[in-house]
């Protein structure tokens, strides 16, 4: 089974807070970890980058249709590793 990771550039109203938005990530098929850190904040949106972290069943998509289900955008993937397991 492969491990996989994104680093994600993110754009999100205030609300959703960060913690409610990892939550919703966390929930995602294959999800085993998430990390959300603020890069800049204006009046009306947040900058963030997500990382998060799974096995082979986490699929890109999933996670923008759930950024998206909640208000955020999804403005460039950063990194992607996919990792064989030993």
């Amino acid at each position: 089974m492969a491990r996989i990771e994104f680093d994600l550039d993110v754009l999100k109203p205030h609300l959703p807070s960060n913690f409610e938005l990892a939550k919703g990530l966390k929930n995602l098929s294959g999800a085993l970890y998430v990390s959300i850190k603020t890069e800049e904040i204006d009046n009306l949106t947040t900058s963030i980058i997500v990382t998060i972290r799974g096995n082979d069943q986490l699929e890109l998509k999933d996670i923008q249709e759930c950024l998206e289900d909640m208000n955020c955008a999804l403005h460039s993937v950063d990194r992607v590793v996919i990792d064989n397991e030993q």
